[in-house]
C-alpha cells in the first residue's frame, strides 16, 4: 500500500508540473525559441475614414503605445516606435505576462511640436492620468493657435492577453481616429474681382485643446481661437461665354470660347483639433480695415450638411472623425458682404432657403 501510494504521489507531481509548464507556455510549443516572455503583436490600422480602407502606411509617422495592467491599473509598459521601427503591416512587437490590459495609443508626426502628451511612469501612472493637451499660446487674455498642427491619431483598447512564444505570436489590432482636422476657407466675390487674404482676418474659435485618454474632452470650458497657418490670394481663369461652331463650318467637338473672365478667391487654411459633436466651433470672418463682421458661422453644423443621404446610418461624431478635411466657400457682393444664401462644402453646393438663419 505504501509503495502504490508513493507512486500516485510521484505522478501526481508529475502531472502537476506538466499543468505548471503547459499553463506557461514553455515547450508547449514546438520552437524552442518559445520559452521565453509572453510575445505579441500590435497591429496598427487606420481605417475610420471615409474611404473605408486601411491608410495607416501613408498617414502615420510614428506612435507611442501606454501598456496598463487592468488588474493594477498601472502603468506596465510605454513603447515609442518610429515607422522605420514598425514589422511588416505595421506592427509593434509587445512582450508582457498573460493578462489584461488596457493599451492606449497616440500616433502621428512630430506631435511634440503641437501637442503635450502625458509621458508615464511604470508602476506609478494610471490610464485615467494619460492627456493630450494642444500647445497654445496666450495674449491679451485669450489662447490661441497660430501655427499648423501635426497629424495625431488615438487608439484605445482593451484585451486579454494568453501566452504566445514567438514562433507563433498572439496579434491583436488597434483601430486608429484621426482627431485633427484641415479646414480651408475660400471667399470668393459673386461679379468675380479680386479678394484679397490681407483685407480679411479669419478666426475659428472652438473648446477642443485638451483630450482625456478616451478621446473625450478633458476641457470643455476653454476656449481656443484658431488662427489660419496658411493664406493666399488667387485667381481661376474660366470660359464665361462659349459658342459654338458657324453652320457652315465643320462640326467641332468643342464650343469655342468667344469671351474670357477671372475669378478671384483668397484662401485660409487651419487645422483643428478633434471637432466633437457636443462642442460648437464658429468661424468668423472680419474686415481689418473697419472690423466689421463680414460672415460668423457654426463650422459643424455646416459640416454635417453634407455628411449626405448615404452616411445617414453613421452617427454625427463618427462623421466627425472619418472626415478629416473640409473646404468651404463662401461668396461675397459688392460690399464684401457674405452672400449667405449659397455657400459650398466639399463640393456640394448649399443653398439656404432662409437667409436668416445663423
Amino acid at each position: 500500500m505504501k509503495l502504490k501510494a508513493k507512486i500516485y504521489g510521484v505522478a501526481a507531481g508529475f502531472i502537476a508540473a506538466l499543468s505548471t509548464v503547459t499553463l506557461s507556455g514553455c515547450h508547449a510549443i514546438y520552437d524552442e525559441s518559445d520559452c521565453v516572455e509572453s510575445y505579441n503583436l500590435v497591429k496598427l490600422e487606420y481605417t475610420r475614414n471615409m474611404k473605408f480602407a486601411d491608410a495607416f502606411a501613408p498617414e502615420v509617422d510614428g506612435v507611442t503605445l501606454y501598456v496598463f495592467s487592468s488588474a493594477t491599473g498601472k502603468l506596465v509598459q510605454r513603447i515609442d516606435a518610429d515607422r522605420k521601427d514598425l514589422k511588416d503591416g505595421n506592427k509593434v512587437p509587445l512582450s508582457v505576462e498573460p493578462g489584461k490590459y488596457d493599451i492606449l495609443v497616440w500616433a502621428g508626426g512630430d506631435r511634440s511640436k503641437s501637442f503635450d502628451i502625458t509621458g508615464g511612469t511604470p508602476g506609478e501612472t494610471t490610464l485615467e492620468e494619460v492627456h493630450c493637451r494642444m500647445q497654445r499660446a496666450e495674449r491679451e487674455g485669450a489662447l490661441h493657435r497660430d501655427d499648423d498642427l501635426a497629424p495625431l491619431f488615438h487608439g484605445l483598447v482593451h484585451v486579454d492577453l494568453p501566452y504566445a512564444g514567438p514562433s507563433r505570436p498572439h496579434e491583436f489590432t488597434i483601430p486608429l481616429t484621426k482627431d485633427t482636422n484641415v479646414i480651408r476657407v475660400v471667399l470668393q466675390h459673386v461679379t468675380g474681382e479680386t479678394v484679397n487674404h490681407n483685407d480679411f482676418d479669419f478666426t475659428i474659435t472652438d473648446r477642443n485643446g485638451w483630450l482625456n485618454h478616451d478621446n473625450s474632452l478633458r476641457d470643455a470650458s476653454t476656449a481656443i481661437n484658431y488662427h489660419p497657418w496658411h493664406t493666399s490670394t488667387g485667381s481661376v481663369d474660366i470660359n464665361n461665354k462659349p459658342v459654338d461652331a458657324p453652320n457652315n463650318a465643320p462640326a467641332l467637338p468643342v464650343s469655342v470660347p468667344q469671351a474670357r473672365s477671372v475669378l478671384g478667391a483668397s484662401l485660409a487654411e487651419f487645422t483643428l483639433n478633434r471637432l466633437m459633436d457636443d462642442t460648437n466651433p464658429v468661424l468668423t470672418v472680419t474686415n481689418r480695415a473697419t472690423g466689421a463682421t463680414v460672415l460668423s458661422v457654426p463650422v459643424k453644423d455646416y459640416a454635417l450638411l453634407v455628411k449626405g443621404f448615404y452616411h445617414r446610418e453613421m452617427s454625427n461624431q463618427e462623421y466627425l472623425d472619418r472626415q478629416d478635411e473640409y473646404n468651404m466657400t463662401f461668396f461675397l457682393d459688392e460690399g464684401n458682404r457674405w452672400v449667405s444664401t449659397v455657400i459650398i462644402i466639399n463640393d456640394w453646393r448649399i443653398i439656404r432657403h432662409n437667409p436668416n438663419l445663423e
